[in-house]
């Protein structure tokens, strides 16, 4: 469409009273042209116009290189979507502009033209340049067949209200919404929870003190480890029937045939108390997957598990912690994986988890959940990854 071509669509406005009715001086001496469509050396004043229209409905300005960006859309392809009018004084100055490009109706099962902008700078308003804009985009819609053209308005945009209202347009009350799509739609969790041990996985233990303990009594290393955790001296106490003192006395039952009985309850003494620490990474890992899915200890803990937790800074690690001590059943029984299922909410086929000793793997493997045989850090962060990678 040439400029003689859109020059022959009526005014609604005689060009003379509206130049007297102008604002400002340059709309008084150069007089309203008409429109025609953009060519690429309008490109930097249209976007201009974009970033003063953008402004005017206190909008996002444009992100930098719109004109490269509008460039190929109006110029580089054979058949352009998109349509940029725009309109001119006498002068050759562009004061306006509108933009549109066809869209389909579901409700009407039609094409129809969508309007995307429309905009005149302050003082050239009411010039009959609207008007002359409205009529070039019904022109295009002719030209493409479409009978209807669409677009909106910001609702306290009274002026722009009263122009559309005065051509006859219809409006529906409607609010829009702009939703920024991501790169690429997120891939399935291959879990929705993870279910984990605490001592060997999260928490570890300083022996240095025992063990200097045990060379000074003559013991082999690890005698006083093999008594406090045989089967009738630990399990006792992971299933809350025993307390500490309870232990640290049958560890010192059970060495009395090697040192005397206040050696060996100093050395019991010794493990009950000794230092203990979180793996840092571990923990900022587990952290992490929280975010994106359910977390659970299931441990063989003693019954002051909660004070341990405190201690070691992770009280709020996890969403769901089962101690054996308060459930009364220790790993690897079926029976403490179920509990932590059901407290957990998550099927057992949806869940990872995680131990170093193989037969609570194993045991969970059974029931259905996937199972890591944990020896490290870089474990748990592989079998995580799809996890961690949605933060």
């Amino acid at each position: 469409m040439d400029m003689t071509e859109l020059d022959e669509l009526p005014s609604a406005v005689d060009a003379d009273r509206l130049l007297a009715l102008a604002d400002g001086h340059h709309a008084r001496t150069a007089r309203p042209l008409g429109v025609r469509h953009a060519r690429p050396a309008d490109l930097p004043r249209i976007v201009e116009l974009v970033a003063e229209h953008a402004a005017y409905e206190k909008g996002t300005p444009p992100a930098p290189g719109l004109d490269r960006r509008l460039h190929a859309l109006l110029f580089e392809v054979a058949d352009p979507r998109l349509r940029c009018l725009v309109a001119e004084l006498s002068d050759g100055e562009v004061v306006g502009y509108a933009t549109c490009a066809p869209e389909v109706s579901t409700w009407d099962g039609a094409e129809y033209l969508h309007m995307d902008c429309l905009f005149l700078r302050d003082g050239h308003r009411g010039l009959g340049l609207g008007e002359r804009l409205m009529d070039a985009v019904a022109t295009e819609a002719r030209r493409l067949g479409l009978a209807e053209v669409q677009w909106q308005t910001p609702a306290w945009n009274e002026g722009a209200i009263r122009f559309y209202d005065r051509i006859g347009a219809d409006a529906k009350e409607k609010l829009r919404f702009t939703w920024q799509v991501p790169a690429q739609p997120p891939q399935p969790l291959p879990f929705d929870a993870v279910l984990t041990d605490l001592d060997g996985v999260i928490r570890f233990y300083d022996m240095s003190e025992m063990e200097a303990m045990e060379r000074d009594a003559g013991l082999p290393h690890g005698s006083t480890a093999e008594i406090a955790f045989a089967p009738e001296t630990d399990l006792p106490l992971m299933l809350g029937h025993t307390g500490k003192e309870e232990w640290v006395e049958a560890i010192a039952r059970g060495l009395a045939d090697r040192v005397p009985y206040e050696r060996g309850h100093a050395l019991g003494t010794a493990l009950a108390g000794a230092a203990f620490s979180a793996d840092a990474t571990v923990v900022d890992l587990l952290r992490r997957a929280r975010a994106h899915l359910h977390v659970a200890l299931v441990t063989n803990a003693t019954p002051w598990l909660d004070d341990d937790l405190a201690e070691l800074g992770i009280a709020d690690l996890a969403h769901t912690v089962v101690g054996s001590a308060d459930v009364g059943v220790v790993k690897p029984d079926r029976r403490i994986y179920e509990i932590a299922l059901e407290r957990a909410g998550v099927p057992a086929e949806r869940c990872l988890f995680v131990d170093d000793r193989k037969e609570n793997v194993d045991a969970a493997v059974a029931l259905g959940m996937v199972g890591l045989h944990y020896t490290g850090p870089d474990d748990l962060r592989e079998a995580l990854a799809p996890v961690l990678g949605r933060d």
